[in-house]
């Protein structure tokens, strides 16, 4: 009975390992280049507005409906898509989005700020937007704000799912570190 109970004991454990490592996966490789992205790393790409959009789509997983926001900018002469895209739950209208697209046109001119490393991608990472007179109208910190809260989350996560993995393994050697 108690070999049975180690042996389920240890399953879960390994289970928690695995998402310790996708937790800290995720964190490093998705979430902290954005996270940690200085501004000294960024390039500017001036021009004329020749398109903006911001329109909404209906998404789904797992049977949760939601919509998502999505802003897209072409510059004349410029043949990358300057997009930002939001989750915005069950609202159909996101007016930051909104007021970027009618402020972009109204300027007619854009200035966008992407990552040098990404200036030959078509669809590089959006850390600013701002109009041809200079009127920031989207900066990093939107782009951000969600990760502030995200990231520790997920290294939190990560410490105490690989924690109880350790514990579960080698109880002895970990009761004596703690000592």
């Amino acid at each position: 009975m108690n070999s049975k109970k180690k042996s389920t004991k240890d399953y879960y454990a390994g289970d928690l390992l695995v998402v310790g490592i996708t937790c800290l996966i995720f964190a490093l490789f998705f979430l902290a280049p954005t996270l940690f992205t200085s501004e000294k790393s960024l390039i500017e790409k001036r021009g004329k507005v020749e398109k903006v959009k911001a329109f909404y789509t209906r998404v789904g997983s797992k049977g949760h409906k939601s919509v998502k926001s999505e802003l897209i900018l072409n510059l004349e002469n410029d043949t990358r898509n300057y997009k930002l895209a939001k989750n915005i739950e069950q609202r159909w209208n996101n007016e930051n989005y909104e007021l970027i697209e009618k402020e972009l046109k109204k300027s007619g001119k854009a200035i966008v700020w992407i990552k040098k490393s990404e200036q030959s991608d078509m669809e590089p990472e959006v850390f600013q937007i701002a109009t041809g007179e200079n009127e920031v109208l989207y900066d990093m910190d939107d782009v951000k704000s969600e990760l502030k809260f995200l990231f520790p989350f997920l290294i939190a996560m990560t410490i105490f799912a690989i924690g109880i993995y350790l514990n579960t393994k080698y109880p002895k050697r970990i009761k004596s570190l703690i000592k």
